[in-house]
């Protein structure tokens, strides 16, 4: 009885032990398992998206497939930005920036003159770009990131998005419901009064006028006089 009573346990033990195997590959979440924070197309078919292990993701399909790019770092992404389906850069961990200029093929490391972590990175065209991140930090580069100038965002809240209508007028926002609002190109920046106690997370405008701003328990904002004023709209 004693016997058999072992060997029905080592059976037990037998089937419950785990194998490493290879041949797995990431079903759910696709197209990877890491957590991916930005994202941004050019048209209706191409985009990227970026995250956390370095991870940069391209699809020419509209997002039915994706394929991982190669980003030369595990350094984590937390924004990306394109102006055309080639010039492109993203921002993230450490005050992280990569460029490219062919579609994401490759990516080259731009030094932003900060370590700080940045949130957000947005260009308005091959010149002109803005990050901004922890710590109200804010870089700019007239140059197409060849090199960056450490700005006065305005404000020590951590700015989670930044946004620009055109080279000159642009929105900042972040924790406890900050807006900032600059019309020369991010040299100096001017608090918006938006209402909101918590973090907003992004901004975009449509033009110089009309924008929303999103972010923490379904707050959304919007405005339709540049960010004069800011409205309660319900995300319900």
């Amino acid at each position: 009885m004693l016997k058999k009573t072992a060997i029905t346990l080592a059976l037990i033990l037998s089937a419950t032990i785990c194998y490493a195997q290879g041949g797995w590959h990431w079903q759910n979440p696709l197209p990877q398992g890491n957590t991916l924070n930005g994202v941004c197309f050019t048209d209706a078919n191409t985009g990227w998206a970026v995250g956390y292990g370095g991870t940069i993701m391209y699809t020419n399909d509209g997002g039915s497939n994706w394929i991982r790019q190669a980003s030369g770092t595990s350094t984590g992404f937390e924004g990306v930005s394109f102006v055309d389906g080639n010039t492109g850069w993203a921002a993230g961990v450490s005050g992280t920036i990569l460029h490219t200029v062919d579609g994401g093929a490759t990516w080259n490391p731009r030094p932003s003159g900060t370590s700080n972590l940045l949130y957000s990175v947005f260009f308005f065209d091959a010149s002109y770009g803005w990050a901004v991140g922890h710590s109200g930090v804010l870089v700019r580069t007239a140059n197409g990131g060849s090199s960056w100038t450490l700005g006065n965002s305005g404000t020590l809240s951590g700015l989670r998005s930044v946004f620009f209508a055109d080279a000159d007028t642009g929105w900042e926002v972040g924790d406890n419901g900050t807006i900032m609002y600059t019309i020369n190109g991010g040299v100096n920046w001017n608090n918006q009064t938006s209402g909101a106690l918590f973090r907003l997370d992004g901004v975009y405008f449509t033009d110089a006028d009309t924008g929303w701003a999103v972010g923490d328990l379904g707050t959304i904002r919007h405005t339709t006089d540049g960010g004069s004023n800011w409205t309660v709209q319900s995300s319900v």
